[in-house]
């Protein structure tokens, strides 16, 4: 009887244990059976949100301007409405940065992409992080961005002056004007690896060059020469250089002194030409649609030495030595029209120098003149640039001038031949003093933007000072 006892008690031991074993999984099946059918209600929800994505229906779309010339979009959909066996709600966004829609490709292929906060580190697109709080959420501040300068030794002789430089994805293209006449005025050269520079062409093109404008395989270079104002030069390859035309400014009546170029800027297949004085427009509009035929199409006269032009929103903004700057309606190119002018106090002496647009906002620098009067000041900033006009600009002393300026969201940079001062970062306003400023070895000559970084040109040395922040 005992061996018998023992032996029920091991079947039913067992008998309870298949039971357990069976409900754990019948359990796990159903749960399964459950989670297969969240995870297709899921699938099916996504799949509708991406129906709804292509079908461009219930989409919030949001846009903003993204630095120059693009534009910066922030989609959204939602499944909120949508009849799924998903008992949750699934929403998708996404920041996509392009071409604004009225521009096409090649009208933008005059404007470097440059970083709409040079010192950020964040995803493209995204400017959470100028909130204060958002920042120190994540433990860091703009303020503790510190700017690294890399001196570039370019393999150039020290005795061309070199006077412009502009930024492709790491090649420079910089412009010179030499006293020899064999020697080159246009010059592109590899500074990725900035210890070892690299030449990969020249081209002299004869008289030499004051600036350049590069727009996709051309080079559209203000000529020092009263022969021809502008030269289109064709790029094959960054190694392969060829003077494509030379083109002459239409003189105002037969024995009027041809101008020397002085200013460039190219947009929508236009180059706008500046000049020094003279009787003719100092500002002329020229038609390069077809690069190897120029035309000119209109102009304005300014009464003053162009020194710099940029063109924005159909608005040329033209930097001169009297009139200091003027902003040039042109979006009727053959009708262009001066909407307003500025000439603030020591405008007798102080030549107006150099122009920066970021999205809606206006820079504009000047010299000293020579001696710095504190009251006449030296940068000046329009937060909105169609308020240029009506409105008086946040301004700031700077005793060296501005020789070259570049903006983003929070910032103004500028190059200045302020001693130890000659790169200058204020608040995106100048209102005061820089925040902060760094000793550069040699004066600035003229500055540019690409990608994140910042570059200056050196005055009377082969230098480009090549800065990040970090």
């Amino acid at each position: 009887m005992r061996l018998q006892n023992t032996r029920s008690g091991i079947i039913l031991i067992d008998v309870l244990l298949a039971l357990t074993l069976a409900t754990l999984f019948i359990a796990v099946i159903t749960e399964s059976s459950l989670g297969a059918r969240d995870l297709f209600g899921h699938a099916h929800e996504q799949m509708a949100l991406m129906d709804q994505y292509l079908s461009h229906s219930g989409i919030d779309l949001k846009t903003g301007q993204y630095g120059n010339e693009r534009i910066q979009g922030t989609f959204s959909v939602s499944s909120q409405g949508i009849a799924t066996t998903s008992p949750y709600h699934q929403s998708v966004s996404f920041v996509s940065v392009g071409i604004a829609p009225a521009l096409s490709l090649g009208d933008a292929v005059g404007t470097s992409l440059c970083s709409p906060d040079f010192m950020d580190k964040n995803v493209v697109g995204s400017y959470s992080f100028l909130d204060d709080q958002n920042a120190a959420a994540i433990g860091w501040r703009l303020n503790d961005a510190v700017a690294s300068i890399t001196p570039i030794l370019l393999p150039i002789s020290p005795a061309i002056p070199l006077t412009d430089i502009e930024m492709r994805d790491g090649i420079a293209y910089i412009s010179a004007d030499s006293a020899v006449s064999s020697d080159p005025d246009i010059f592109i050269v590899d500074i990725r690896d900035a210890s070892h520079p690299a030449i990969l062409s020249t081209l002299n093109t004869g008289p030499g060059i004051s600036s350049i404008a590069v727009a996709g395989k051309r080079i559209f270079a203000a000529a020092i020469s009263t022969a021809a104002q502008l030269h289109v030069i064709r790029m094959d390859a960054l190694n392969s250089l060829a003077l494509e035309k030379k083109y002459k400014l239409p003189l105002p009546y037969a024995t009027a002194t041809p101008p020397l170029a002085s200013a460039i800027s190219y947009s929508k297949g236009k180059v706008f030409l500046g000049t020094e004085k003279w009787d003719g427009d100092e500002l002329s509009v020229i038609d390069v649609s077809n690069p190897a035929l120029p035309v000119k199409i209109s102009g304005i006269e300014i009464g003053a030495k162009v020194n710099d032009v940029v063109v924005r929103n159909d608005i040329a903004y033209v930097v001169s030595a009297d009139q200091q700057l003027g902003a040039v309606d042109i979006s009727d190119a053959d009708h262009p029209i001066v909407e307003a002018s500025f000439s603030p106090s020591g405008w007798q002496r102080q030549e107006g120098k150099a122009i920066a647009s970021f999205e809606d906002s206006l820079a504009f620098g000047r010299t000293s003149g020579g001696f710095n009067i504190p009251q006449d000041h030296e940068m000046f900033v329009w937060p909105k640039s169609y308020l240029m006009s009506s409105a008086v600009p946040d301004s700031t002393d700077i005793p060296g001038g501005v020789y070259g300026v570049v903006a983003d969201k929070q910032h103004i940079y500028a190059a200045t031949r302020t001693a130890h001062q000659q790169f200058s970062i204020f608040d995106s306003t100048a209102s005061s003093s820089a925040s902060d400023v760094y000793q550069l070895p040699y004066a600035p000559q003229a500055m540019t933007c690409d990608g994140d970084k910042l570059y200056i040109l050196a005055n009377k040395a082969p230098y480009i000072y090549e800065i990040s922040f970090k």
